[in-house]
């Protein structure tokens, strides 16, 4: 992923194949339609070449969501005591939301998610969604296998900070 400054505005450019670029572009387009918190959508950027003529990657652009923070930001931010439960339970609000309109997420974890203070709680908005599905409604083995990939995902989230110290006093 890059970002880009352009005036008061920052966008971020991911590279991907143009199939994963337009099906990540149409799942946060729904997701936003269906209200959930996700990255505003800019556009893509698709049939690039360099300046030899070479075939470059599709881009999916979307906005940077203003005052969001990583979760590598929050565990190193000085007064972010007591934001490492709000933390997981964002996330966990997050995924409940979009199982109930039928997303298999198929890739949670506190990378691929971006979170912004909320009247002393978290929100966690998704930003990543290529390994997403959409469907009518999710079975319950979907949802147990979304879950199963969060709970190993978060934990190895998890391990990098405390891999980095950044988990000192906290119980994961």
């Amino acid at each position: 992923v890059r970002f880009i400054d352009h005036g008061d505005t920052y966008y971020d450019c991911k590279e991907l194949t143009p199939d994963l670029t337009q099906h990540e572009y149409r799942l946060l387009d729904w997701l936003k339609e269906e209200g959930l918190p996700v990255v505003d959508l800019v556009g893509v950027a698709m049939d690039r070449t360099d300046a030899n003529g070479n075939a470059l990657e599709s881009v999916l652009i979307t906005r940077h969501l203003r005052y969001s923070v990583p979760y590598l930001h929050l565990f190193a931010s000085p007064g972010s005591d007591g934001l490492h439960e709000r933390l997981i339970d964002a996330l966990a609000i997050l995924l409940t939301r979009i199982h109930l309109v039928g997303f298999f997420w198929g890739d949670c974890s506190l990378g691929n998610a971006l979170f912004r203070r909320d009247a002393g709680a978290l929100v966690a908005y998704l930003v990543d969604t290529e390994t997403g599905e959409r469907h009518d409604e999710l079975s319950d083995g979907q949802r147990e296998l979304d879950l199963e990939i969060a709970c190993d995902n978060i934990a190895g989230g998890l391990f990098e900070l405390e891999a980095m110290g950044r988990l000192k006093g906290v119980d994961p």
